[in-house]
């Protein structure tokens, strides 16, 4: 089950948040491998096991005199350690030190981090395959440079799934793809449109991070005539990096080749990066072939059954043809880290819906206005900024999937975009000087 909590260390010497975690659980689990991504002010270790687990968080205030900083303990049951590698784990930056691993009574692994600026964190699942997140933030330490490239492990190859099958979304890693893909997509990375205005005033202060989605093994959505999801994203992608560096802002993508890039890296980069502002960019699609349209979301919960279907085949949890996971998944809490970024990720979801459409039909396409809506996507958990997933066009509608191979109608998707970025900021700028 995915759950959240956000931190803050309390006056008591000891609290103990009990969290659920996934409610099947078959066997006992091994805990192999853990990798982390760390910026100055955020750590986000990726906990690898070989099947679901219960799990519960403990939190400590620093006892300063003892020289004990503050500690989050991860207790993982029904575990246990089966890489040595995994027993002690060096931080080298973030907030966090160092982390510790140790088996208990047997069945139990458990973690302990030391973050002495801790200000807030929170753990949560991934499924498929099962991955424990564990977030924090704090004070940078002292000499830390504030612009850290990110700190990158190298994935493991220890978690397996099967071959997805052509109908797959989206396909989970597989042991035989321990470097990311080589192949790179024949993509347009611009089509003569003329360089965009700059931002007077904010053009060095904004730096964006975009992400094409899915990539490498997996694909994405299939559309019609062959569409790919990734292909199409990625050039859109490409084509907005472009304008937007036009335009004076500073640009990062999540990928500008065809590789796989796990969900839980995507906002780790956006932080280590310390990004002003996250867009996923993702291509829609629905076995109603009837539907089309632009629609753009933030993290929230939902109970609207669309989006829920939409938000699992997005994390990994179903495919086209398959039935869904919906029963092992408990919506994303958005109270976290990235909570206080609520309203701005709203505010910047409607700048870019409005602009998509418009942008759009400024090139003489209809596009249906689907609205801004809030739904539970693992790509946006745990980001500390405003960040937003928009789905551009259905794939698999025969007129909306056909433009999408169009590098006209791409360059009209990443004009919106552009268009809908330039106006949140300017919006800021406004609300900065009031």
């Amino acid at each position: 089950m995915k759950q959240r909590v956000r931190g803050h260390l309390p006056a008591a010497a000891l609290a103990m948040l009990v969290l659920t975690g996934p409610a099947r659980v078959e066997a006992v689990a091994l805990v192999r491998a853990v990798r982390q991504i760390t910026a100055p002010a955020t750590t986000r270790l990726i906990v690898e096991l070989s099947e679901p687990a219960h799990y519960r968080l403990e939190r400590s205030i620093p006892r300063p005199e003892l020289g004990v900083p503050p500690r989050l303990y991860v207790d993982l049951l029904d575990t246990r350690l089966d890489n040595a590698a995994v027993a002690s784990l060096a931080l080298p930056r973030g907030p966090a030190l160092r982390l510790r691993a140790t088996q208990r009574d047997g069945t139990t692994t458990r973690l302990v981090l030391d973050v002495p600026g801790l200000t807030e964190y929170g753990v949560f699942p991934m499924l498929d395959p099962f991955r424990l997140i564990i977030d924090v933030r704090g004070t940078p330490r002292e000499g830390t440079a504030p612009k850290a490239t990110p700190r990158m492990e190298p994935r493991s190859d220890t978690a397996s799934a099967p071959a997805p099958s052509p109908q797959q979304r989206y396909a989970a890693p597989t042991p035989a793809e321990k470097e990311p893909d080589t192949h790179v997509a024949s993509v347009p990375r611009s089509h003569g449109a003329q360089p965009a205005p700059s931002i007077p005033g904010l053009a060095r202060r904004f730096k964006i991070v975009i992400d094409p989605g899915h990539g490498g093994k997996d694909p994405g959505a299939l559309g019609v005539g062959g569409a790919v999801e990734k292909d199409i994203v990625l050039a859109i992608g490409l084509q907005l990096r472009d304008r937007l560096q036009a335009a004076g802002l500073d640009v990062v993508l999540t990928r500008d080749t065809d590789v796989f890039i796990p969900l839980e890296e995507r906002t780790a980069r956006a932080n280590a990066e310390q990004a002003d502002l996250f867009v996923s960019v993702h291509g829609n699609a629905s076995s109603n072939a009837h539907l089309a349209g632009v629609e753009t979301y933030y993290l929230n919960n939902t109970n609207d059954r669309a989006t829920i279907r939409l938000a699992e085949m997005e994390n990994g949890l179903r495919s086209m043809t398959g039935s869904g996971r919906s029963h092992d998944v408990a919506f994303i809490l958005s109270d976290l880290i990235q909570s206080y970024k609520i309203d701005e990720s709203v505010a910047l979801a409607e700048h870019l819906q409005k602009a998509v459409v418009a942008g759009i039909g400024a090139h003489g396409w209809k596009a249906n206005d689907l609205g801004v809506k809030r739904g539970p996507f693992y790509v946006l958990v745990g980001a500390g900024m405003p960040c937003v997933l928009v789905e551009v066009a259905f794939l698999t509608n025969q007129e909306e999937g056909t433009h999408l191979a169009q590098p006209a109608y791409q360059q009209a998707i990443a004009d919106g975009l552009l268009r809908g970025i330039q106006r949140f900021i300017e919006n800021a700028r406004v609300a900065e000087n009031l």
